[in-house]
């Protein structure tokens, strides 16, 4: 017969008690650099059921606030469970409960995303990604990769140059044009050959110093004659992708006496979310009054807010104003045209460019910084790095103090942090416990990022009491596959006596010994006062089900264990998952005999029974 195990599954409503985990558990370094604007191979995360009992959780959000990394989790919500069937079997008959030995077939639901880290900036930045379940867990994994740039990688902008209308014989007003270099390696500009009618002022053949060096270059439009002029400067360069940069330019000459300056109008560099107000002159430069009739302006995120109104009559030598914004809602270039109508319907045109940055701010680490053991009336001290990952500049304008045992020391505020990762700005983050024991605080960072909410960053430490502690207490692998290993976490041993300490036969031991393996110890035995020592240790589960062992080592008082906790999941699939993307595996504990495949059948069909109709 089959008989519901014995440990009912909880309610989400009915524990506060963690239900879920994931491998990796809380950090993960891109072991390999990445060039910016490339993507990183996938980083995946698997969430388990936490612990061996069953569990049954959602996953229903995974997240991430970060312009360097991105998150694929299709198929949310998830479920993420373990369930188990408890029958008993003699051969082709069920028979009584009590008559017979028993065998317990568990069944675990695992959900997988993925990672990936798109650098902006050749720097090592990081991100808070949060795991939530519907039964209000939240897991924090804190990513980390480092950027590195492209050999060589020209840069102009903008893209093209339209100067609008000109009056014939005279100058436009100057057009910037730069030249940068995103690359890591030198870059040489060979020439630059410009349209008739065009100028453009500086050096024709230079070098441009790497990672972000730039030159520029101020370019007109003079017209000889009334129509348009057109054409293309190019750039060559040693760039290997891009050994040739066209830039589009065009003007039309004008006998127009309506003087608009400055034409074309570019608008300093704003922020995303941050609007700008530019002026345009508008000034009679012919002997006879003339009478404005309308002023339009077309463009996205460009906008008119004052200008002369219909009927206003310029004398000869006078002029009127029009107040152009730029209200930034993305990032990158626009343009637009200002058109002036007067005198009975003779118009002149101006054209108008402006340019909008990205602000982002990156924190390295992101989310938790954890000090790890400390000695109670000791003291750690590790660096919060703090850089603007895109184009745009802001302001550090608080860092709150943190509550005891936490400090922070950053310099005097507001402090800028330049664009494109140029700088990073530390904050010193000192941990000082006075007792043993876990404790946490939280800080908090204010920018003047326009519409960004501030940033918590949670702070955590263990203290430690006199002699000789090992942490973690427990150490969790989360569940793998059979015959994958897991990635390495560290194992500590922290010295707080008043003298060096030996340590001596590391090693794993338990029924599940095998499972685990010490990949990495540390470059000493011994230990000095308020030191640790850390051995790298994983989990290769070669049979399935729960796997549990014990990482030992001696020292002269005694000897030091941490528990460590895994699953193998087996290669069982669930055959009627539909659109849950949560993979199935099972096992069983062979307190019995269950090779027969038919009281499998009947424990699967009744797993996914129960786990459909919750």
């Amino acid at each position: 017969m089959l008989v519901a195990c014995t440990t009912p599954a909880p309610e989400l409503s009915e524990t506060t008690s963690p239900l879920i985990r994931t491998s990796p558990a809380s950090s993960y370094t891109f072991a390999t650099p990445v060039e910016v604007g490339q993507t990183s191979q996938a980083a995946w995360v698997t969430v388990s059921p936490q612990g061996f009992n069953e569990t049954y959780d959602i996953v229903s959000s995974v997240t991430e606030s970060c312009a360097d990394f991105y998150v694929s989790a299709p198929g949310l919500p998830a479920s993420v469970s373990r369930e188990c069937i408890e029958w008993h079997d003699c051969g082709q008959v069920i028979c009584q409960p009590q008559a017979l030995p028993t065998c317990l077939e568990w069944v675990t639901y695992t959900y997988d995303f993925q990672v990936f880290f798109r650098p902006t900036v050749a720097t090592t930045t990081s991100c808070a990604v949060q795991v939530s379940t519907s039964g209000g867990q939240t897991i924090t994994i804190n990513f980390t990769g480092t950027g590195v740039p492209r050999p060589i990688d020209i840069d102009v902008t903008p893209a093209s140059l339209a100067f609008g209308d000109v009056r014939v014989g005279q100058t436009s007003t100057a057009a910037n044009l730069s030249v940068r270099n995103l690359g890591g390696s030198t870059l040489q500009v060979t020439s630059i050959t410009v349209p008739a009618g065009f100028q453009v002022a500086g050096p024709t053949s230079y070098v441009v110093a790497p990672n972000g060096g730039v030159q520029n270059h101020a370019v007109t439009c003079t017209p000889g004659s009334v129509g348009t002029l057109s054409g293309t400067i190019k750039i060559a360069s040693n760039d290997p992708v891009t050994p040739t940069t066209s830039i589009s330019v065009s003007c039309r000459g004008t006998d127009s006496s309506l003087d608009i300056t400055p034409s074309p109008a570019m608008i300093p560099a704003t922020r995303v979310g941050e609007p700008v107000t530019h002026t345009i002159t508008l000034r009679n430069s012919g002997t006879a009054a003339m009478t404005v009739q309308s002023v339009a302006l077309t463009g996205t995120d460009l906008a008119l807010t004052s200008a002369p109104s219909a009927g206003t009559i310029l004398s000869p030598g006078a002029q009127a104003t029009a107040q152009v914004q730029f209200a930034a809602t993305t990032s990158g270039d626009t343009t637009g045209t200002l058109t002036v109508t007067y005198d009975g319907g003779r118009s002149r045109t101006a054209e108008i460019s402006a340019r909008a940055l990205a602000t982002s701010m990156a924190l390295t680490p992101d989310g938790t910084i954890d000090l790890g053991p400390v000695c109670a009336g000791q003291a750690r001290t590790q660096d919060l790095l703090v850089l603007a990952n895109d184009q745009g500049s802001f302001q550090l304008e608080e860092v709150t103090a943190p509550e005891a045992p936490f400090s922070v020391d950053v310099a005097p505020l507001p402090l800028t942090v330049p664009g494109g990762g140029t700088t990073q700005v530390a904050i010193a983050i000192t941990a000082t416990p006075t007792d043993a024991g876990r404790v946490t605080a939280t800080t908090t960072l204010r920018t003047d990022i326009p519409g960004a909410a501030p940033r918590d960053i949670t702070l955590a430490v263990e203290g430690l009491p006199a002699g000789v502690s090992g942490t973690p207490a427990e150490l969790e692998f989360g569940s793998s596959p059979i015959g994958m290993t897991t990635l390495g976490q560290n194992v500590s041993v922290t010295n707080c006596s008043g003298s060096d300490v030996e340590l001596t036969n590391a090693r794993i031991e338990g029924a599940d010994a095998d499972e685990f393996a010490i990949v990495l110890p540390p470059d000493s035995s011994t230990v000095e006062p308020s030191r640790t020592a850390s051995w790298l240790v994983v989990s290769q589960p070669r049979t399935p089900g729960p796997k549990q062992a014990l990482f030992s080592v001696d020292h002269p008082e005694g000897t030091v264990t941490i528990m460590l906790v895994g699953e193998g999941l087996g290669d069982g699939t669930d055959p009627d998952l539909g659109d849950d993307p949560g993979r199935a595996s099972y096992y069983a504990c062979s307190t019995g005999d269950a090779s027969s495949a038919w009281p499998l059948v009947l424990a699967l069909a009744l797993v996914l029974g129960r786990r459909r109709s919750r």
